[in-house]
């Protein structure tokens, strides 16, 4: 087995792990979860096969929603993500970057990843807490929820980055 496929597979394990024991028992001030699992199907390697990034982001919902008794809600939300995903990498790809490669800050940039990582983050936010919400709509908490959500994903997200890019800086140092 090849090194990006151990890390990713490592990245799975370790990310269903933290989110359903760790993740989902935080609610920051009662309304901010993170959802952190996200970073598995944005760190992918950018040519990956389409079906092959679906059935992934599928069977990490789908796990997350077994272990966390969530009945299909992440599932779903992993499936639209992972579709989104080829169209959101073309619209922040920049146009020198030639061959296969995993999206970074190294290798797109903090700026462009940020915002990458950021749509992806605000898609599954909304799409998730606007489905989790069908049953009680409250319009204020659910806006609440979105914006506190997304600011605490995004701000694990790129602290996740920050450490694994100065890892693999550090290696390639050696």
């Amino acid at each position: 087995m090849n090194k990006t496929v151990l890390w990713q597979l490592l990245m799975f394990v370790l990310l269903l792990l933290l989110q359903v024991w760790l993740f989902n028992n935080i609610h920051l001030f009662g309304v901010a979860t993170p959802f952190v699992y996200l970073y598995f199907t944005i760190k992918l390697p950018a040519k990956m096969n389409r079906n092959t990034v679906l059935l992934l982001s599928a069977l990490l919902g789908l796990l997350i929603d077994l272990l966390g008794f969530t009945l299909g809600l992440n599932m779903s939300v992993m499936v639209i993500v992972g579709f989104l995903r080829f169209y959101l990498l073309k619209l922040f790809e920049p146009r020198d970057i030639y061959g296969d490669y995993v999206p970074s800050i190294e290798t797109l940039g903090n700026p462009v990843f940020m915002r990458y990582a950021g749509v992806m983050t605000a898609i599954q936010v909304i799409i998730l807490h606007l489905v989790e919400s069908f049953a009680v709509f409250d319009p204020v908490q659910l806006l609440l929820r979105i914006v506190s959500s997304f600011i605490l994903t995004l701000l694990l997200i790129w602290g996740i980055e920050s450490c694994t890019t100065s890892l693999s800086e550090r290696e390639s140092r050696h």
